[in-house]
């Protein structure tokens, strides 16, 4: 069946900062007294919402008046500790170039808030290269929940099942996969072996093409 629209995660996927990610979350965690081990990051942390983690981290729902001091604390840690060091993964540039000369349309449905996501486009210079991007704020259940993809999909105006999501955590691809969606897992974050729930895996942009994606 030909695709006809790619849909990326953005967090280890459009940028590899799952470990800027880490060390903001452990930095925030340390000052408050938690302490996250490198299992409860792949399995509790990657993939999920800031507030999901949040919650977990505090063992309860904490309100929007209690998150917001914690989200823009952890935010503004993250973004120092990325700001001097910001960069696409190889590959991806050409790869997004490639979409845009032929005029496939291209999503981000990120766990991360607007905030973030808006230091990474601006940071990069790619946010043209997107016809809609989806953010935590949009969505009330986060990955593996279908909801974020399905949501995406539907802005795009194309059947989910006509769309490649391209992930790198295993939160991420069940939620494209729940959705209906082929998943591309790319190794930033989690070994092959990790990511052997994806349809297909990859270690670099450099290895995609429309063919191989069945977008040509």
């Amino acid at each position: 069946m030909r695709k006809e629209a790619v849909i990326f995660d953005m967090n280890g996927v459009i940028v590899n900062d799952e470990r800027i990610h880490q060390e903001s979350w452990r930095q925030l965690s340390k000052k408050y007294g938690f302490k996250l081990s490198e299992e409860q990051f792949k399995h509790d942390v990657f993939g999920h919402t800031e507030v999901d983690t949040l919650d977990y981290l505090f063992k309860r729902h904490l309100s929007p008046e209690e998150q917001q001091p914690y989200l823009d604390e952890r935010v503004k840690i993250a973004i120092d500790l990325y700001k001097p060091q910001i960069a696409l993964p190889n590959g991806l540039l050409e790869f997004f170039n490639l979409l845009e000369q032929n005029s496939i349309p291209v999503a981000i449905a990120t766990s991360a808030r607007i905030p973030y996501t808006n230091f990474v486009l601006d940071s990069l210079k790619i946010r043209h290269f997107f016809t809609h991007i989806v953010t935590s704020e949009e969505i009330k259940r986060s990955k593996p929940d279908p909801e974020i993809y399905l949501l995406a999909a539907q802005k795009l105006g194309i059947d989910s099942q006509l769309c490649i999501a391209i992930e790198d955590s295993l939160s991420g691809i069940k939620s494209a996969q729940a959705a209906g969606i082929y998943v591309i897992g790319i190794t930033s974050t989690h070994t092959r072996e990790e990511l052997d729930l994806a349809n297909l895996v990859i270690d670099s942009f450099t290895e995609l093409s429309l063919e191989k994606l069945e977008l040509a």
